[in-house]
């Protein structure tokens, strides 16, 4: 049997209630929390369209600069490749549907829009279930041109086990230079430019090609053999400070006085790698030229004069660490699939000579150093200045490290004496001291002279040891300013270059 509810009684229920004091203080206190419970959910519901909001005009802002890059006239045109790329961007956080998006191009600038419905969770007790969230991204045509340079860490360091994600260290850090790439460089090149080049370093940077290393190194020409060698002995000096001296293409030294050799019972030498050997026991290292390269000597070291005047360092090796099997670097390019090739190739290996790595970020962004044509040219310094936006660039420098230098050289190989390096006594390394010493002191002096050029530089430390003050103080000398240190250890190196490359879109926006 169903209930049925009449008027009269409501009314008799009602004055009943109104007449007993604790139901009349239940009731009014019941209703008095109504409007306090719906204003704690309003705050939760703005919360969560805030977070929409960010998530929307981060995806908005990127996708205007993309839009404000390309050559086309029409925001219909426009509205078409750039929603691709806001789609790409856009993380929902709490957005239900799809967003509305449009470009409108005034000519002089193009504005980007969009609205997406954030779903209430408390609201929609008062008949409110959602919110509607709008951004605005206004980027101005008249930016400016981008070079940017990625120097990245590929020692023997980096094969660590990164413990917040698991990974190994070159891992993470693989993919988060690829996301930077794809977030930097837009698929179609518009009225500005942005060019990135991919810098990996270990004890060396691989050139690649005989023929750029023989431009920037000097030709090599075959030679014979010499065994009667003092220690450090070259068969032609090292490229003056005059002209390119042609070297040869392989290199003796001898052998530390621990790698002096001893004759067995049979007559037999014991330790010499290869029974390589003088008459008087010392182990003698022949090392062949490659197409990678060390630091630049002499009173060029630290400057990004031509190379045709003062060309940089040979690198011989022979073997263990004083290989040179990194990735070879890719100079300044539009190819994003290039640049991800090369990160994606990428390994850890080896020891650490970040000078080296240093130099070969500025040399592909100098249009002093004489190397790189086409594509791959960078602009002129004036261009850093001008007032003529259309040609105006900004170069800008991304080294990545845990700042342990510990690799120097001497006539192209590694030298061991530990006073200037970390490497130590080993058969295959010359027991001279490097030409330019230190390689902490070689590093601060190439970093003055980057950033004196005009070129910003981003430092991005991991697994940092910041009680060692000569790493820390690397850090804080390369880097043009403290905002411009990003320790990947508070965040990730993920969030590390996702920073760098929101900032370096950001200096397009204009609103």
């Amino acid at each position: 049997m169903r209930a049925t509810v009449t008027n009269s009684k409501i009314v008799s229920d009602y004055k009943r209630l109104k007449t007993n004091e604790s139901g009349n203080i239940a009731f009014m206190t019941a209703v008095a929390m109504i409007p306090m419970v719906l204003m704690m959910g309003a705050t939760v519901d703005f919360q969560k369209s805030s977070n929409t909001q960010t998530s929307l005009q981060s995806a908005l802002d990127s996708a205007a600069l993309f839009a404000a890059s390309l050559s086309d006239t029409t925001s219909t045109a426009l509205t078409t490749k750039a929603k691709p790329f806001f789609d790409a961007n856009y993380k929902a956080d709490g957005g239900t549907g799809t967003p509305t998006f449009a470009i409108i191009n005034s000519g002089s600038s193009v504005t980007a829009t969009s609205t997406v419905n954030s779903s209430n969770a408390f609201m929609k007790i008062v008949g409110i279930p959602t919110t509607v969230v709008g951004a605005k991204s206004i980027v101005e045509k008249s930016g400016i041109n981008l070079e940017v340079s990625l120097v990245l860490d590929n020692t023997g360091s980096m094969g660590s086990i990164n413990s917040k994600t698991g990974n190994s260290a070159i891992f993470d850090l693989k993919a988060a230079a690829t996301k930077f790439v794809n977030q930097v460089m837009p698929t179609v090149q518009g009225s500005y430019y942005t060019k990135i080049a991919a810098i990996p370093y270990n004890n060396s940077v691989n050139l690649g090609s005989s023929t750029l290393a023989d431009r920037a190194r000097g030709s090599v020409i075959s030679g014979g053999t010499n065994t009667n060698l003092t220690p450090g002995y070259q068969y032609i000096a090292n490229p003056s400070n005059t002209g390119i001296v042609p070297g040869y293409q392989n290199y003796s030294f001898k052998s530390v006085a621990s790698y002096i050799d001893t004759k067995r019972s049979n007559g037999q030498w014991r330790n010499c790698p290869g029974n390589d050997h003088d008459l008087n026991g010392y182990c003698l290292t022949t090392a062949a030229i490659t197409n990678c390269v060390s630091e630049r000597t002499g009173t060029a070291a630290a400057t990004d004069d031509a190379v045709s005047a003062y060309p940089v360092g040979r690198k011989y090796v022979s073997g263990g660490f004083n290989d040179c099997s990194v990735t070879p670097m890719v100079p300044l390019t539009t190819s994003a699939s290039d640049l991800t090739t090369t990160i994606g190739n990428m390994s850890a290996n080896n020891w650490t000579a970040g000078q080296v790595g240093l130099a070969w970020g500025w040399y592909t962004l100098s249009p002093n150093i004489g190397l790189f044509s086409g594509t791959s040219a960078p602009a002129g310094y004036d261009k850093l200045t001008t007032t003529d936006l259309t040609q105006k660039v900004k170069k800008i420098m991304i080294l990545m490290t845990d700042g342990e230098y510990n690799t120097a050289y001497v006539d192209g190989t590694i030298s061991n004496v530990t006073s200037y390096t970390s490497y130590g006594s080993d058969w295959n390394t010359n027991p001279n001291a490097p030409t330019n010493g230190n390689v902490y002191t070689q590093s601060k002096n190439v970093c003055a002279a980057i950033k004196a050029s005009g070129v910003e530089v981003y430092v991005i430390t991991f697994q940092l040891v910041k009680s060692l003050s000569w790493r820390v103080g690397l850090v804080n000398d390369c880097a043009t300013d403290a905002g411009h240190i990003i320790d990947a250890d508070s965040t990730s190196l993920d969030d590390a270059f996702s920073t760098i490359a929101n900032q370096i879109q950001a200096m397009r926006i204009a609103g």
